[in-house]
């Protein structure tokens, strides 16, 4: 299915990380309400942690994000550290990131400039086995008659309350039931993956879901998600190394609602970044009565963003050549919502067709 470069490249972890955070807030692979305080107040002015999540397994990594209460909405705290009082139990790797040592329960107290408090962290002694895993510049090429994507399923990303979960485990099993390649995109820097299943076909490291992997497939379903980021990403590089290919006159892309997460900002007076929970993208289209409601208001804008802003957000910073809005000159765009063909975005050659599906989970 995969092929690797055989020239010789850093590893993932010898990356350059600064502004990962940006990174995965662009991709990615954003969330919701505030979520349930962990652990117990020592302040006046109190500290929110996400993800609520304070149950481990030996070997497992979980980053947490630190915000205050200062001002409203919730703000990001500054200068914060984590200090495990059992650091045999848990340890701490770097800023904001923990790792199982052994099992048992330990306090870590969580420091910032707004105040304390204290997680305690549970680690049960079942080993979690790693995901092995490899940069996305050390793969060259995937094929396959159909492929499954799964871009930043981290509990500890933007997606703190899972709500892409049930809809990428349906996926999951029903591609390997199938015997269809299923593809992680995988995020270092932020480990804590949510998925039913640990064992894709093929897992790559990249923390924006960036790529320039060549894909050769009749029919490309991605899942995962931040639906307007980092999704949109792999998306625009995927069909970006597609065009230029140039193996195939018909492109099928598919976009399963109930699997991908987004932030809401498609309804006026709903925009709430993280730590606000995503939203599903069936959720976004079902707040629409009409099909064309649909498509103008959630369709449209996605399509403008995957098509002419390229790279999304400007990332990667050195975008390949040249612009996907020159290589899909000419071609024409389907759109159909569960199978039903509902507009034609862009007209070009009856030869050359890019579809774009939104499927809810009972039409895939």
């Amino acid at each position: 299915m995969a092929e690797r470069k055989t020239d010789s490249r850093p590893s993932a972890r010898e990356e350059p990380h600064a502004g990962l955070r940006w990174a995965s807030l662009v991709c990615c692979c954003f969330a919701a309400a505030v979520g349930v305080a962990v652990g117990l107040q020592t302040s006046p002015a109190p500290l929110e942690i996400f993800p609520d999540h304070t149950r481990l397994r030996v070997g497992e990594q979980i980053r947490y994000s630190i915000f205050q209460h200062e001002h409203e909405p919730l703000s990001e705290a500054g200068g914060y550290s984590l200090v495990p009082e059992d650091p045999a139990v848990v340890r701490v790797v770097d800023l904001g990131r923990l790792e199982a040592v052994s099992p048992g329960r330990t306090d870590v107290l969580v420091r910032s400039d707004a105040g304390e408090r204290r997680l305690t962290i549970d680690v049960a002694p079942e080993r979690m086995p790693p995901m092995p895993a490899v940069h996305h510049s050390e793969v060259e090429r995937l094929a396959g008659k159909e492929l499954l994507f799964v871009g930043h399923a981290n509990l500890d990303g933007f997606d703190h309350t899972a709500v892409a979960k049930p809809g990428v485990d349906r996926l999951v099993r029903e591609f390997k039931a199938r015997g269809n390649p299923v593809v992680y995109f995988v995020s270092e820097e932020y480990p804590y993956w949510y998925t039913e299943d640990r064992e894709p076909d093929l897992a790559i490291v990249s923390e924006g879901q960036e790529h320039g992997i060549v894909v050769d497939a009749e029919r490309i379903v991605f899942s995962g998600g931040g639906f307007m980021f980092c999704t949109l990403r792999n998306a625009q590089m995927t069909l970006h190394g597609m065009l230029q290919a140039g193996r195939r006159d018909r492109i099928h892309f598919v976009f399963p609602a109930d699997a991908i997460w987004a932030v809401d900002r498609f309804t006026p007076g709903h925009f709430r970044p993280y730590p606000a929970p995503m939203a599903l993208v069936e959720h976004l289209l079902s707040e629409r009565s009409t099909e064309r409601q649909r498509y103008e208001q959630v369709v449209v804008p996605f399509l403008e963003r995957l098509l002419g802003e390229f790279p999304v957000l400007g990332y990667p910073s050195v975008a390949p050549e040249p612009p996907l809005e020159e290589l899909v000159d000419g071609w024409t765009v389907e759109v159909a919502l569960n199978g039903t063909l509902v507009r034609t975005h862009r007209v070009g050659k009856s030869d050359k067709v890019i579809r774009i599906d939104f499927l809810s989970s009972t039409a895939l």
